[in-house]
């Protein structure tokens, strides 16, 4: 399973994705505090679909816009430290 965090035209998206298909999603509608709604939105969709963390093998970023946008940072940071995470 993995975590895929897409970012279109202001949109942000949580979706999970098992062999490459969408199992389930999530829309975060404010962008402005994507930094406080992120995780605790990650951790929703987790237990909604019965999955705890080790179950997510990957945080991928998905954007279309520059890295230079807080809210591509901030996606990115997520998925870079729940990659890291991983690796321990």
């Amino acid at each position: 399973m993995k975590i895929l965090i897409k970012i279109k035209e202001r949109k942000i998206s949580i979706i999970l994705l098992q062999n490459k298909k969408e199992v389930d999603f999530l829309d975060i509608v404010e962008e402005h505090s994507l930094s406080e709604k992120l995780l605790p939105e990650i951790d929703w969709i987790l237990r909604k679909n019965k999955l705890k963390s080790d179950d997510i093998e990957k945080a991928t970023v998905n954007s279309d816009q520059e890295d230079n946008f807080t809210t591509t940072r901030i996606a990115k940071s997520v998925a870079n430290a729940w990659n890291w995470n991983r690796k321990k």
